[in-house]
């Protein structure tokens, strides 16, 4: 079984970081997403949840007023500064909340078993994700039902394409990788996750492609230094020791193709979604 430790170093670095500075912007253009959990998921009062890759914790936060009264919700991360943001954030949960810095490929999470697990963008970077599933499936109870929320192809996706279209404007390309790699992108083909997920041994999975809007009041500056600072454009100018100029160039770049998501009510991106639910039933 091959280890997450290279993630948990990326979370924890200058990359991982951005995730705090750009907090406000990112739960914001991700609150469609939220929606779109909950929706699929149907989170009932008196329910036990597990939300995989926490984060600075807003789907956490999302999900506690609906599993009141009674219910809880456990949150997981690999990174120590995301998950301290995530506790800081948490006072006035309107469930029973905890943070736990732990790795869901293997570790025993604390509060389990789970009637519902839960992950925005945040299962698609286990190094080995049948093995992966397969733990977390051993931690639910029978008949839970699990949800993931995923990124589907660059082509379509806007928020990843107009920002790495820049980047590579600027800078160069990157280079070419395993598109299932561990990483934003890792889910981007729903096929190849239904099998992972059949494999690690759930039942009734199922893999479909939404369309949604990440939305944003603007102004679109705002909403492009946070596309042109995580994601492919990161990356790149990771690769080619970006300075502050090429970071002002891409996020100008970027600008001006936003400009046509602007509308009366802010900005509304378009995307395409990976969206897949699977249960722990008991074949026995």
């Amino acid at each position: 079984m091959q280890d997450n430790q290279a993630q948990a170093d990326y979370w924890s670095s200058e990359s991982g970081l951005k995730w705090i500075a750009f907090e406000t912007e990112l739960d914001l253009a991700f609150s469609a997403v939220d929606e779109a959990l909950i929706a699929w998921s149907a989170p009932q009062p008196g329910e036990s949840v597990l939300d995989i890759g926490c984060g600075t914790g807003a789907t956490t936060r999302t999900f506690a007023s609906h599993v009141i009264p009674g219910g809880k919700i456990c949150a997981v991360d690999i990174s120590p500064p995301l998950l301290r943001h995530a506790q800081s954030q948490s006072d006035g949960a309107t469930a029973e909340t905890r943070y736990y810095l732990a790795d869901a490929q293997t570790d025993q999470i604390p509060g389990a078993p789970f009637d519902l697990v839960i992950s925005r963008f945040g299962s698609m970077f286990f190094a080995d994700p049948v093995s992966a599933f397969g733990n977390i499936r051993q931690q639910m109870r029978p008949n839970g039902r699990l949800v993931l929320a995923a990124w589907a192809k660059v082509k379509g996706n806007p928020w990843f394409e107009v920002p790495k279209d820049g980047a590579t404007e600027q800078l160069g390309s990157l280079d070419q990788s395993d598109p299932n790699a561990p990483g934003p992108l890792g889910f981007q083909n729903a096929d190849r996750v239904v099998g992972i997920l059949k494999d690690a041994g759930f039942q009734n999975v199922i893999g479909e492609t939404i369309r949604a809007h990440l939305t944003h009041p603007g102004p679109v500056d705002r909403v492009a230094a946070l596309a042109s600072n995580i994601g492919p454009a990161a990356r790149i100018l990771k690769k080619y020791n970006g300075t502050a100029q090429d970071i002002d160039e891409i996020t100008r770049y970027v600008i001006s193709k936003f400009r046509d998501f602007e509308g009366e009510k802010g900005i509304r991106i378009p995307a395409n979604l990976n969206f897949f639910s699977a249960r722990n039933l008991d074949l026995s």
